[in-house]
């Protein structure tokens, strides 16, 4: 099985392969997993080396850019590989409760059937119905994921697409999870995990029971997901603390939240609670056009008191040309750094002296720089 780079995004471990390895584990099948987002600069040819010495009977290449995809297929047909199933599903792996079970089908239509005696699998409609991930065929050390504090870091899944369809999203068992968890904190001695692409506070009393059963599994871990601003009380994030959150992430729209003053009160009441219980906060701030505001929005942001902010630009032009949103991403974290560095001096000072304060050291930082 082979997964293609994302263009674009950080590499995580592709998730949906390893949850169908274990599936063809279990009907006996010598199974392994190239992950050419390790070396994305590599051409096809040189990435597909490895195949020709394991010469494998069946192929499964999957990724999310269909030219990508079709691609591949052809390198590989030009390499004398007759079976190839091309997959088009997401690196985040929501979709990975989908496409186990018509992938396994196929595979089985290429070889005449089931390996040996082994019965065809149940039917897999949700997260729940999915085995653990076959984590042993991935290179998980070499994937740039690290944890607050530098440790490394890895994912675990918490929800999948709901199989009612209309790409709602259920979550997963608090029980299942937790029991990975521990399954992969014995085996491979992790200590750190992020929860990817869905809110952990979108159903509380789910929410609740994962943190009850982690903080009775005393796992010893620490994770990091995304949250809600307006769900995060200060009984909810003690509770978080507890069960062995580092980090969350909050997904704000810059022009929805900035510029409402009952929701900029939730947003800056979660971060305080949040870090009073020792819980780096980081948020991702997406600006939209017109731009004419964005100067006073990133100013607002920059009393939050995050750990970390990133932008994101919504645009239409090409990476590289003067709409891709890359000068407005720049000017917005040039922004954003200046009304921090006002912001901690206000904190020190009060407005009136830290406003005269900042403004003096910038003049003398000008000077100096000419």
């Amino acid at each position: 099985m082979i997964a293609l780079p994302c263009i674009g995004k950080l590499p995580a471990p592709p998730l949906a392969l390893a949850y169908i390895a274990t599936l063809l584990e279990q009907r006996r099948h010598i199974v392994r997993i190239y992950d050419l987002a390790l070396d994305p600069e590599s051409p096809l040819s040189a990435a597909f080396q490895p195949l020709r010495s394991f010469r494998p009977q069946v192929l499964v290449v999957a990724g999310e850019q269909p030219e990508m995809l079709a691609a591949a297929v052809e390198a590989l047909h030009e390499d004398q590989h007759l079976h190839v199933l091309p997959v088009q599903m997401s690196r985040g792996s929501l979709d990975a409760n989908q496409i186990c079970s018509g992938v396994i089908q196929w595979i089985d239509r290429q070889r005449g059937g089931p390996a040996g005696p082994v019965a065809p699998p149940a039917e897999i409609s949700s997260i729940d119905d999915l085995p653990f991930p076959a984590r042993h065929l991935l290179s998980l050390e070499s994937y740039d994921m690290r944890a607050i504090g530098g440790e490394l870091q890895t994912i675990v899944l918490v929800a999948g697409l709901d199989p009612s369809g209309g790409g709602k999203i259920a979550l997963r068992s608090p029980m299942q999870i937790v029991a990975e968890l521990r399954s992969v904190s014995h085996e491979f001695g992790l200590r750190h995990y992020l929860f990817p692409d869905v809110s952990i506070t979108a159903d509380r009393a789910w929410l609740v029971e994962l943190l009850t059963r982690l903080c009775d599994a005393g796992l010893n871990i620490g994770w990091e997901a995304s949250a809600d601003a307006d769900q995060l009380d200060e009984a909810l994030s003690a509770h978080m603390a507890r069960a062995g959150c580092e980090a969350i992430t909050l997904h704000l729209r810059a022009a929805s939240v900035f510029e409402s003053v009952d929701v900029r009160g939730r947003v800056r009441q979660a971060v305080t609670t949040a870090r009073n219980q020792g819980v780096f906060v980081r948020a991702h701030v997406r600006l939209e056009p017109p731009y004419e505001s964005v100067p006073q929005l990133v100013d607002v942001a920059a009393t939050f008191n995050l750990d970390d902010v990133r932008f994101e630009v919504v645009h239409a032009g090409a990476a590289g040309e003067p709409g891709d949103g890359t000068q407005v991403k720049e000017l917005a974290r040039q922004m954003y750094d200046a009304g921090r560095d006002r912001q901690r001096f206000i904190n020190r000072f009060g407005p009136a002296l830290g406003n005269l304060i900042w403004k003096l050291s910038g003049q003398r930082g000008a000077q100096s720089d000419t």
